[in-house]
């Protein structure tokens, strides 16, 4: 406790089973004294009940020390500060969240359905004068709400038949370099961190199931740092697919 009060330090290992305090007053004491670092918890036994209260209350992981080795321990490390690396930037941008009002909402929709629409068209359904949708519009623009105005095409209907979405791991320590290699494909549609079991998800399409994992395979496996290992989903009947975000009143 001492050293935590002055020295830095990557991730905290906590063992729960400690001579000199019990389970609950470990958590608590360890959580009041740091909330800047990401926490790992170790027990001796299996109780499902304690990882989920661990989990909850804001913990990277939890791992049971009998069945530890030291491939499992150093990749819950590397993704535990990863991952806490992934939710502290989420908080940080929760807290400059910009605020919209009704009309802001309603010229958002009215956008999306049609980025082409003159704003004097917009007007008249918002009810406000042609150079405030201006003014508002452009504040969305310079505040990056509204990112770009772009047409958005149905990928089976020009013959990318195959669509995949694929579950990566890779060395966290490499992510950023990863990233931007995989950025530069033309094929990947989308591509994010995740805080799952996986700390990479991209959406891939491809003209056809060969194309798809020639793509895979010459591609993406060839990048230094991705494991091999990697859960791939196709996509079979598609229902909806939109990057549309849609305001109902008072939401």
């Amino acid at each position: 406790m001492n050293r935590l009060k002055t020295k830095d330090f990557d991730i905290i290992l906590l063992d729960l089973k400690l001579p000199d305090s019990d389970m609950e007053s470990t958590i608590e004491k360890v959580l009041n004294l740091t909330s800047e670092l990401p926490i790992i918890v170790l027990t001796g036994f299996d109780d499902q009940e304690i990882a989920l209260n661990s989990l909850k209350k804001g913990f990277q992981d939890y791992l049971v020390k009998g069945e530890l080795n030291a491939n499992v321990l150093k990749r819950a490390i590397l993704y535990g500060i990863e991952r806490h690396k992934i939710e502290s930037k989420k908080v940080k941008e929760t807290d400059i969240q910009i605020g919209l009002d009704d009309k802001d909402k309603m010229i958002l929709n009215i956008l999306q359905e049609n980025y082409k629409i003159s704003y004097k068209e917009i007007s008249e359904k918002v009810n406000l004068a042609a150079s405030t949708i201006h003014n508002r519009v452009q504040n969305m623009i310079n505040d990056g709400i509204i990112k770009k105005f772009d047409t958005v095409i149905d990928p089976i209907k020009v013959g990318y038949n195959t669509i995949a979405i694929i579950h990566l791991f890779v060395n966290p320590s490499k992510l950023k370099d990863i990233v931007q290699k995989l950025i530069k494909f033309d094929e990947i549609q989308l591509l994010t961190t995740s805080a799952g079991e996986h700390n990479l998800i991209l959406k891939l399409i491809a003209p056809n199931e060969k194309s798809l994992w020639r793509f895979i395979n010459e591609k993406i496996k060839s990048i230094e740092g991705i494991n091999p290992d990697m859960k791939v989903s196709n996509f079979i009947d598609i229902f909806k697919m939109t990057n549309k975000i849609y305001f109902t009143q008072g939401k």
